[in-house]
């Protein structure tokens, strides 16, 4: 473990442990406004996600801001990083909630701040509890909080998009939600490549795609929206590559 590494660390037991009065409090104002508890667990969480990437020496540059929908939608993106989350979400002006895996749902504080801002906990394993999650995404988008998925499912080993879940992009469809194709990259090099607990400074670049409708798709489209979305992710990763392969010469 590095010394980035420890601050990040101290700071997320910190921020977990000094926020637990004002989840009580977040809490107990979703039984009767959860608009308004949502808008603020985002902010909260934003300030802690932009604190984190500021201890990490992390510099993100974003494009296309202005194809987010003035609606709920879904957010769709590859998956290199934990970093992936923290970027994201400081750079989505209204935040989304996050699929993750379940296992993140059993530790104490962390995931009262992800129940707060609408993530859910996906069970790999179980079809049927997978299933129930499309349809509390669904309802969610219809509720009118965005979403975030990973449709890889896991994180990238060598920087390449894997194959894309099946129903992964279900919740939008069933709610009628935007789609919104999101690429990352440059996360991996701040933490994962390291070895070991170690975080060093990086820039990473995100870029937002054109928004679509399912209902816009023709029938041949549907069939192959997963591919549709991947490719378009694809494009703007290639349009990151060529960015930096400019900056380099």
């Amino acid at each position: 473990m590095n010394l980035r590494a420890f601050l990040v660390l101290f700071y997320v037991t910190s921020f977990i442990f000094v926020t637990t009065p004002e989840r009580r409090r977040l809490r107990e104002l979703a039984k009767t406004d959860p608009q308004e508890c949502s808008r603020i667990a985002h902010l909260q969480v934003k300030k802690a996600f932009r604190n984190m990437l500021r201890i990490a020496g992390v510099k993100i540059e974003v494009s296309g801001l202005d194809n987010i929908p003035d609606e709920p939608c879904l957010y769709v993106a590859n998956h290199n990083s934990y970093v992936d989350i923290l970027v994201t979400e400081t750079v989505i002006p209204t935040g989304a909630g996050f699929v993750s895996k379940d296992s993140l749902q059993k530790i104490p504080g962390l995931s009262s701040w992800m129940y707060l801002i609408h993530c859910l906990f996906l069970n790999r394993t179980d079809v049927r509890e997978g299933l129930k999650m499309i349809t509390t995404g669904a309802d969610y988008l219809k509720e009118g909080y965005s979403m975030f998925i990973f449709p890889e499912g896991t994180r990238s080993k060598d920087g390449h998009i894997g194959e894309f879940k099946g129903g992964s992009l279900k919740m939008a469809q069933k709610a009628g939600a935007p789609v919104v194709p999101v690429a990352i990259s440059g996360t991996s090099s701040i933490f994962e490549k390291n070895g070991g607990f170690r975080v060093t400074p990086g820039n990473v670049r995100v870029s937002f795609g054109t928004p679509f409708k399912f209902s816009d798709l023709t029938r041949e489209q549907k069939r192959e929206v997963s591919q549709h979305t991947r490719q378009a992710i694809q494009v703007m990763l290639d349009h990151h590559t060529e960015a930096l392969s400019g900056e380099e010469l």
